[in-house]
């Protein structure tokens, strides 16, 4: 029994570690295979994109080398008619026409038509019954004064034909007379195309440079070809959804020397159609292997009683094992011989060789040549595995294409692989000759090719001398001959850029001989006069229907010609009129140019159109000035405001204790109060202007705000004026804080009043606007405050100035010249606009824009002040200015508190570390150093629960926010003081 207990303890263990080896071995492996699973994806779409991009870049050198031969063609077409005539084509020189398709094997087909587009002659025999040219987009272009143009995909009715080619215009003593088409048949790309072996869903286009389609793979059933969108950059990559929705690989190469833009799109589900080939295959195995295991543990498991059984058949399995690897190692040994062998004769002979793997895009190099040839891994010996792009990075960027094409057509067709390359970086250049065959392994397509590399370079260098010597004859002969062509093309191409780069620029630009008459002038100049070239060519330039006509324009013109015939630089300001006889206003020059004797030869007449310029210019002038001016009253304002602060607090105190002592002064008490009180109206004005006024937006429903300040309207229009309002109802409430709306309007009112001494009729409006607002506001909901009179009205320059501060035009004493000023001011910053419309006899509508609400309008807080509560307890104030700090003091011992001063933020937090009994905290916000504000902050984390005031005159510390500490205008009174000191203690008790 003893014995048997041991058995099973010794077996319990081991069948817990076998359970937990086979779960951490079912984990690791499910994680592994997926890991692998992922990174083959990752390397498959990989693959892809560098096959997209490498047919782009084929694609593109391809285009450009069959578009080049089309230009050079279509240029000999242009001599043989310029030697021959037009007429003559259609006799005897079509054989010519035949010959220059012959030669250039890429030209499919070469037509030749008149001024108005109908065929004169063609390469193709017999020639096609009838072929109109003229509604052709590219004959178009070239017959409107282009130059050489390259012509959209298109199917010819007549031969049935896909293509695309290269025109050029004839011209003949500057005439148009017809032009020259060298077609491109896109069957000539069907071969490259088909053995690129991109997919079944892959599509290839070349496009021009403003995005028309030259070559469209496979190609369309029926034009039009529509346009797409041009593709930015020399070269590119992007993911894209195809038209069915489906994943695409997109890859784009511009030609270096032609518009044109090779684009191939590779659908994603080809791309990855052998990983998930694969993914099949792994999961079948790794499910097979998957229950292999599972199995095998569970044998395992049930033979946990027989352990002895089983190590005895673990030591048998090791015994057979050491075996193998006995077998496996005289295996290794022989074939250790063979690989020397192998590497004895790739010496003698410089050949190695090389195992491509197109499942994972890696190649094997086996040899030492490699390294001498200076490929990746030289630092290595014997066998060496790197992933072909890294490979393809030391080839010749020329050769690369032609490697590409060479390795796609051996694995689509299977055909041999027989490709020369250069080595890049490599001087003299290194040629490597390349041989290899497709192993099938069983499948359609080979998945590995197998082949030999050897330096061929003195092979090329040998055929290469060959063919310069034959070549040296040749040349010599067609030298001569060649040289008149190239200079004359030279000229033509000179000549093409100069017009193209002439009549492209927007500036207005005219060719003038010394004596100021007109040789040419761009497209921009002709524009602008809406004139031909036969109207102004040979005409004197001061004469042109684009300048005005005056006397000083034509003298100054004369003047400036004259000026720049003598060798002198002009510049100078002016106008120039358009079409409709519009003024624009140019920045104007004359440059001379000399002639190889010195001479002045020719004079090139610039103007620029600078009217925005200018117009931004004055805008700019403008707000600097506005905001100028709205810095200067802020400032202004904020110092005054402490001012009536001290003289408003010092009054209060006097009127408060003279009730008691000398009632005689309270008539005179009462006055000063008045007049104190009319400054700070002032100062709110000011800084209404200088929008730093302390506005609190709330949705208002104008049409009661209206009705509520009615009466105080009619009193202020005075008996002599007829008041109407026009309230609609169900309008949108507007964004804007009540008493400062009232405030404008009783100020639009009064100047309304003003403007007719006499008496007359002021009609007030309101009325919502759904869409455009006027300047700079977006177009949107706006409610707009209309106030209109039947005054005398202003003229320009009145009304240019009408909303600056202290202007009026008033007598003296009776304006202050801040009426409009604080509209202005508040609604700017209403996030609206204040728009005056005002001509003399005419009378003035001011009109106050101002945004919508989505929120229920809500009453206006009521302005009626509480009488002023006795309180006590210490109250620290802060303020930088004495007097304020003094009167603010005195006010404080008025109302029963106990004041204690300081007179900074640093100062009052030094206090409050002294002063334990300090139940609130009076603070000016505009301090230097540190804020009411920051103090504040610092206060809610040093001392939480103690109320804190920021008292300011105007804006500058934000709006009030939920949670934040109380505002306090200045100037305050008594009662407000005492009102927002009992409201903060007693939020702070709650």
């Amino acid at each position: 029994m003893a014995g048997a207990r041991h058995g099973v303890e010794s077996t319990g263990p081991a069948w817990r570690r076998l359970r937990l080896a086979l779960v951490a071995f079912a984990l690791i492996a499910t994680a592994l295979f997926t890991a692998a699973s992922i990174a083959d994806r990752d390397t498959t779409l990989a693959q892809g994109r560098a096959a997209a991009e490498n047919a782009a870049a084929l694609l593109a050198e391809t285009a450009e080398s069959a578009l080049r031969i089309a230009e050079l063609t279509s240029a000999n077409v242009a001599d043989l008619v310029e030697r021959n005539g037009l007429d003559a084509l259609r006799d005897r020189s079509w054989p010519d026409l035949s010959a220059l398709d012959t030669l250039a094997h890429e030209v499919g087909a070469i037509w030749v038509a008149d001024a108005t587009g109908r065929l004169v002659a063609s390469s193709l025999r017999p020639d096609p019954p009838s072929l109109d040219l003229g509604q052709e987009e590219c004959f178009v272009a070239v017959a409107n004064g282009a130059g050489e143009h390259l012509a959209r995909l298109d199917l010819s009715p007549e031969t049935r034909v896909w293509n695309f080619g290269w025109m050029r215009p004839l011209r003949s003593e500057g005439r148009f007379i017809g032009a020259v088409h060298a077609a491109i048949h896109v069957d000539q790309f069907s071969r490259v195309l088909e053995r690129l072996a991109l997919g079944p869903a892959a599509e290839v286009r070349l496009l021009r440079a403003d995005g028309a389609v030259l070559l469209r793979w496979p190609v369309p059933p029926h034009p039009p070809v529509p346009p797409e969108t041009p593709r930015r950059g020399t070269s590119g990559f992007a993911e894209e959804a195809g038209p069915d929705g489906r994943a695409r690989l997109v890859a784009w190469r511009a030609a270096l020397s032609v518009p044109a833009t090779a684009v191939v799109a590779v659908s994603e589900d080809d791309v990855l159609a052998p990983f998930r080939r694969r993914l099949l295959r792994n999961g079948l195995l790794f499910c097979l292997s998957f229950a292999l295991a599972g199995s095998l543990g569970a044998a395992a498991l049930r033979a946990g009683r027989r352990e002895a059984d089983a190590i005895r058949t673990t030591v048998e399995r090791g015994a057979a094992l050491a075996e193998a690897l006995s077998d496996r190692l005289h295996l290794l040994a022989s074939l250790q011989e063979g690989e020397a062998r192998l590497r004895l004769a790739q010496q003698s002979g410089g050949i190695g060789l090389w195992d491509l793997d197109l499942e994972t895009a890696r190649i094997a190099l086996a040899g030492d040549v490699f390294g001498h040839w200076g490929l990746p891994g030289a630092e290595q010996r014997g066998f060496r595995s790197l992933p072909v792009r890294a490979l393809l990075r030391a080839i010749h960027p020329d050769d690369r294409g032609v490697l590409v094409a060479a390795l796609s057509d051996a694995v689509s067709h299977g055909a041999p692989l027989d490709v020369e390359f250069r080595l890049a970086g490599v001087l003299p250049p290194r040629w490597i000759g390349a041989k290899a065959e497709g192993r099938a392994a069983g499948e359609a397509r080979p998945r590995r090719l197998l082949g030999i590399a050897r330096d061929v370079t003195a092979e090329r260098a040998a055929q290469r001398a060959m063919e310069e010597a034959r070549l040296t004859l040749e040349r010599r002969v067609a030298e001569r001959t060649g040289a008149l062509a190239e200079a004359n093309a030279r000229l033509r191409e000179g000549e093409a850029r100069f017009r193209g780069l002439f009549n492209a620029t927007f500036q207005f630009i005219g060719l003038l001989s010394p004596d100021g008459t007109v040789l040419e002038a761009n497209a921009a100049m002709l524009r602008l006069g809406d004139v031909t070239p036969v109207e102004v060519i040979g005409e004197p330039y001061w004469a042109a229907r684009w300048w005005p006509q005056d006397a000083a324009t034509q003298a100054e013109l004369r003047e400036a010609i004259a000026e720049a015939a003598s060798g002198r630089f002009v510049r100078r300001e002016t106008r120039m009129r358009d079409a409709a006889g519009q003024a624009v206003t140019v920045d104007f020059s004359v440059t001379p140019v000399r002639g190889e004797d010195g001479l002045v030869s020719l004079l090139v007449a610039e103007a620029r159109d600078v009217s925005a310029l200018k117009a931004a210019q004055a805008l700019l002038h403008e707000a600097q000035k506005m905001d100028t001016l709205g810095q200067l009253t802020g400032g202004v304002a904020h110092d005054f405001n402490n001012l009536l602060m001290a003289v408003l607090a010092n009054l209060g105190i006097a009127r408060r204790r003279a009730e008691v002592a000398a009632p005689d002064l309270l008539r005179h008490l009462d006055a000063a109060t008045q007049a104190a009180e009319r400054g700070a109206t002032l100062t709110q004005r000011l800084l209404a202007f200088a929008r730093r006024q302390d506005l609190k937006p709330m949705p208002v429903d104008l049409r009661a705000l209206l009705l509520g300040v009615e009466a105080l309207l009619r009193r202020s229009a005075g008996p002599l004026v007829t008041l109407e309002l026009d309230a609609p109802e169900d309008l949108s409430p507007a964004l804007v804080d009540p008493h400062a709306l009232e405030l404008a309007l009783v100020n639009l009112t009064v100047n309304a009043r003003d403007a007719m001494p006499e008496g007359g009729r002021i009609g007030v409006r309101i009325a919502q606007v759904d869409g455009p607002a006027p300047g700079r506001l977006p177009a949107g909901r706006w409610l707009t405050v209309a106030v209109s009179d039947e005054g005398g009205g202003m003229d320009e320059a009145t009304l240019s100035r009408a909303v600056e501060p202290f202007f009026t035009t008033k007598a003296a004493g009776q304006g202050t010249g801040l009426g409009l000023s604080m509209v202005h001011g508040l609604a700017a910053q209403s996030g609206g606009a204040l728009v005056l419309d005002s001509a003399p006899g005419r009378g003035t509508t001011a009109t106050l824009w101002l945004p919508a609400s989505n929120r229920l309008p809500v009453p206006a807080p009521s302005q009626e002040a509480d009488a002023p509560m006795p309180g006590r307890g210490a109250v620290l104030v802060v303020d930088d200015e004495p007097l304020v700090l003094e009167s603010t003091a005195a006010m404080l011992e008025e109302l029963g508190y106990e004041p204690v001063p300081a007179e900074s933020a640093e100062a009052a937090l030094a206090l409050l570390d002294a002063r334990r009994d300090v139940t609130a905290v009076l603070t000016d916000h505009a301090m230097p150093g540190m804020t009411g504000a920051a103090l504040a902050a610092r206060l809610r984390l040093d001392h939480p629960g103690l109320p804190v005031i920021l008292a300011t005159g105007y804006a500058g510390g934000g709006q009030e926010e939920p949670g934040g500490p109380p505002r306090l205008a200045k100037p305050y009174s008594l009662a407000q003081l005492s009102t927002v000191l009992s409201g903060a203690m007693a939020r702070a008790a709650e």
